[in-house]
């Protein structure tokens, strides 16, 4: 029975979501999984862990102290029928890592960003580590990371197996959360709070053009001020605009008002 554990270099690298997704797909595939979460001793039950369970309710959960998910793997591999490869979502500690590693006889897949310094992590796992995955891949950094990025990690011991590109989605507010930092109030639209909102743009001088400037990015928030409906109607006009942000204090004269509500684009 083979052991994964998902570690990483820092925290929020995407060690949870690369878990979830290497057991689901095993799993339709017929592959038997295990999969869990090691945290220390005396922690509470985590949110990640209940998570996991869920995802493959009819599949062993391993989740917990390393010495408790030890004993569950082992008690896995003597049973008859029993799961094939376990996956554990570990932590950004190095030594926490090893502890665990070293108790299931697991390997190590770090995921890491791109930037962070995974040689000098590669050598403290040493032959613990199966490989690097690069997570948020930015767009103009692929030829750089197949490069000279996977040559200097392979001097470090280990290879590059792949890359997972960045994706805006992922880090996405939705514009209820938006309205909520900022402390600002719907006009229109509110319904539609649970938009996500991958970019923001400043409407600025950008009049005649304003259509093309707003296009440039998908499903952005237009910050305008309020009292500049020349630039807002630009930028209702434009698809890929799913709400305006409005500054100032103003609020927008009662043809942008019928506009937006005609183009679903909240205020």
């Amino acid at each position: 029975m083979a052991t994964l554990i998902i570690a990483s270099i820092s925290d929020r690298a995407g060690k949870t979501a690369l878990a979830a997704a290497l057991a689901v797909k095993m799993g339709s595939e017929n592959t038997p999984v295990a999969l869990g979460k090691a945290y220390s001793v005396g922690t509470a039950d985590d949110a990640d862990a209940a998570t996991f369970a869920s995802l493959l309710p009819e599949n062993p959960a391993v989740s917990g102290a390393i010495a408790d998910i030890a004993s569950k793997i082992s008690g896995i591999s003597k049973s008859s029928g029993g799961s094939k490869v376990v996956i554990i979502e570990g932590s950004s500690d190095v030594q926490f890592n090893l502890e665990l590693a070293e108790a299931t006889d697991g390997l190590i897949l770090l995921v890491a960003r791109y930037g962070e310094g995974i040689s000098g992590a590669a050598r403290k796992y040493g032959s613990r580590l199966a490989g690097v995955i690069i997570n948020a891949l930015p767009r103009y950094r692929g030829e750089d990371v197949e490069g000279t990025f996977a040559a200097d990690i392979e001097t470090a011991g280990t290879k590059l197996l792949g890359t997972i590109p960045d994706d805006r989605r992922m880090v996405a507010p939705k514009l209820g959360q938006v309205a909520e930092f900022l402390g600002g109030r719907f006009l229109s639209g509110e319904d539609q709070s649970d938009r996500l909102i991958e970019n923001f743009l400043i409407g600025g001088m950008v009049l005649d053009w304003g259509p093309f400037y707003f296009a440039s990015r998908q499903n952005t928030g237009v910050i305008v001020r309020g009292d500049r409906p020349d630039i807002q109607l630009a930028a209702i006009q434009t698809d890929t605009t799913r709400a305006l942000i409005l500054t100032k204090g103003v609020p927008p004269v009662e043809y942008v008002m019928y506009e937006a509500a005609q183009a679903g684009v909240p205020l």
